[in-house]
C-alpha cells in the first residue's frame, strides 16, 4: 500500500474518533422562499363563459279564497205568483213586496175621483167604482170606508147646501159624492168642501192583491196609485 494512502486512512480514523477538533456548529437549513402567487385576472370574457346560475322558484302554497259575506235581501221579482200584475201598475215602487201576489185579473171599469179639503197635496178623497156601484171614502187619518152608491138620475144633482152658496161644484160635491157627503154624519167636517170638480180617470187599472186593492188613476201627465189595504188603511203614491 502506498504511504499516501496509509496517511489518509490514519487521518480519517482520527477524525472519526473525535480527535481534538471543536464541536461542529450547526448550520440552519435555509427555508425556501415561496414563489409569489400570481393574481388571476378576471376578464369580461371569462365572466361570460362562467355557467349561469339558475334560480329555482319554489311555488308557494295556494291561499284560501277570502269568503264574501253578503246580506240577505228580498228581491220582489223572486216572488213566484200564479197571476201577473197589470203592466200599468209597474210604476208603483216595490209593488209585489208591499202588496203580495195578485189574486185576480185587472179591470178597466170606470173610476170617478174627487179631492176634498185644501190642495194641492190632497189628503182626502172619494173614489167611485162604477162597475161595483161603490164609493170609497179616504179619510185624512189614512183610513178608508166604503159605501153603497144609491144616487140615480132621478134625484137632485146637489143633495144639500150647508154652505148656503149658489149650488155649484166646486165648492159643493154633487151626484153620488154629494148625496153621501150630505147623508153620512160628520162627513162634511172630516172632508171639507171641494176645490175641483169630480171627474173620471182618463185611464184606470184596478186589481186585487193579497194585501188589498191597487188603483192606478191616469190623468194628463200624472198617475195616482191608490193602495186600499185589507186592514182598512190607505196610502197614495203620485208619479209625474
Amino acid at each position: 500500500m502506498p504511504w499516501r494512502v496509509l496517511l489518509a486512512l490514519s487521518l480519517w480514523v482520527l477524525a472519526a474518533c473525535g480527535g481534538n477538533d471543536a464541536t461542529p456548529t450547526a448550520v440552519p437549513t435555509p427555508i425556501p422562499t415561496p414563489e409569489p402567487i400570481g393574481v388571476i385576472a378576471v376578464t369580461r370574457q371569462a365572466v361570460e363563459t362562467l355557467p349561469a346560475m339558475v334560480e329555482e322558484t319554489v311555488p308557494l302554497p295556494a291561499l284560501p279564497a277570502t269568503p264574501t259575506i253578503s246580506e240577505l235581501t228580498v228581491v220582489e221579482d223572486d216572488i213566484d205568483c200564479s197571476i201577473d200584475f197589470d203592466i200599468d201598475l209597474a210604476g208603483y215602487e216595490d209593488l209585489k213586496l208591499k202588496m203580495g201576489c195578485a189574486v185576480g185579473p185587472s179591470n178597466n171599469g170606470p173610476v170617478g175621483l174627487n179631492e176634498f179639503g185644501p190642495g194641492p197635496q190632497y189628503s182626502r178623497f172619494m173614489l167611485w167604482f162604477g162597475a161595483e156601484q161603490e164609493i170609497y171614502v179616504l179619510f185624512p187619518d189614512q183610513t178608508w170606508q166604503s159605501y153603497r152608491d144609491t144616487w140615480d138620475e132621478s134625484q137632485p144633482e146637489f143633495s144639500c147646501n150647508p154652505l148656503n152658496v149658489a149650488p155649484s161644484s166646486p165648492p159643493l160635491p154633487r151626484r153620488g159624492f154629494g148625496k153621501l157627503w150630505c147623508s153620512v154624519q160628520s162627513l162634511q167636517e172630516q172632508l171639507g168642501a171641494i176645490e175641483r170638480e169630480e171627474r173620471l180617470c182618463q185611464h184606470v187599472i184596478v186589481q186585487p192583491f193579497e194585501q188589498g186593492r191597487m188603483v192606478a188613476c191616469f190623468e194628463d201627465a200624472t198617475i195616482r196609485y191608490f193602495r186600499l189595504l185589507n186592514d182598512g188603511t190607505w196610502d197614495l203614491q203620485v208619479v209625474q
